[in-house]
């Protein structure tokens, strides 16, 4: 992981406009920054979590904006663990 990035989980629970596409774009336009890894989408029920690589809060809320996602929360992930795995402590891994 690069130095100056951090894991941050966001939330939108409810995205008015939430399809396929817009999922694809939020990956595809990854950038400025802030990197989507994963995305959780119930297009049904319009919400959406997002796993995120950013340098900070504000870089993901603008580049939510830009795509007019609504955020009702962004979490930065201490540790991470990916299946079984060991936990790994993403501030000392920076």
């Amino acid at each position: 992981m690069e130095k100056d990035m951090r894991m941050f989980i966001s939330e939108h629970q409810v995205v008015s406009d939430i399809s396929r596409d817009l999922i694809m774009k939020m990956h595809s336009d990854s950038g400025k920054g802030v990197e989507v890894l994963y995305s959780f989408s119930n297009i049904g029920e319009k919400c959406m979590y997002s796993v995120i690589k950013s340098p900070d809060r504000l870089s993901i809320e603008a580049f939510m904006s830009e795509l007019r996602i609504p955020c009702d929360s962004i979490m930065e992930v201490d540790v991470f663990v990916e299946g079984k795995g060991e936990p790994e402590d993403w501030k000392q891994a920076a």
